[in-house]
């Protein structure tokens, strides 16, 4: 992926928050989430968004700098992915292959993810996350979020598989 192209996409996100109507509207998701008191497809998005930057934080273990980029990382689980995205364009350096510790953190998180993903589409109301995004500006932008952390993940994954996986496939 084009420097430019990920670049335009992290403007975009961020004009997208930006121009939310719903700036200085109170948010009431956090004492809903300090309540228990959140529909399944309202977890989802939460727990999502903690969890994918820990998968940046397993993956960053294997650049150089590790020690640094585990830090930025995890600062992504407090402000998001808009901080991740450009900390990805900007990276050229590429990664080293993953250990069987790393490959077993991926896969459990990955496990996690669908259980969770499948208990929010059964026991879950959409429209209850829709009604959110429309009246609440911490859910508004925790969307936009899980968005731009998705193109992100996705992104390293894809473009990085075959060092990441080599020692998967050099076995097989």
């Amino acid at each position: 992926m084009n420097r430019l192209i990920v670049f335009i996409i992290w403007l975009v996100l961020i004009a997208l928050t930006a121009i939310s109507p719903l700036w200085g509207e109170p948010s009431l998701f956090l004492d809903q989430v300090l309540l228990g008191n959140l529909d399944p497809t309202q977890w989802f998005i939460f727990i999502s968004l903690g969890f994918f930057p820990l998968y940046f934080f397993v993956f960053a273990r294997n650049e150089k700098q590790p020690l640094w980029r585990s830090l930025l990382y995890l600062l992504g689980m407090a402000f998001g992915a808009f901080i991740l995205l450009p900390l990805e364009a900007l990276n050229s350096k590429s990664a080293n292959p993953l250990t069987r510790l790393q490959i077993f953190l991926l896969a459990s998180m990955d496990v996690i993810l669908l259980l969770i993903l499948t208990w929010s589409m059964f026991f879950g109301d959409w429209s209850v996350y829709i009604q959110s995004y429309q009246t609440d500006l911490f859910v508004y932008i925790m969307t936009w979020d899980f968005i731009a952390i998705v193109i992100v993940s996705s992104y390293k994954v894809i473009s990085q598989s075959n060092i990441y996986f080599k020692t998967i496939l050099k076995q097989e």
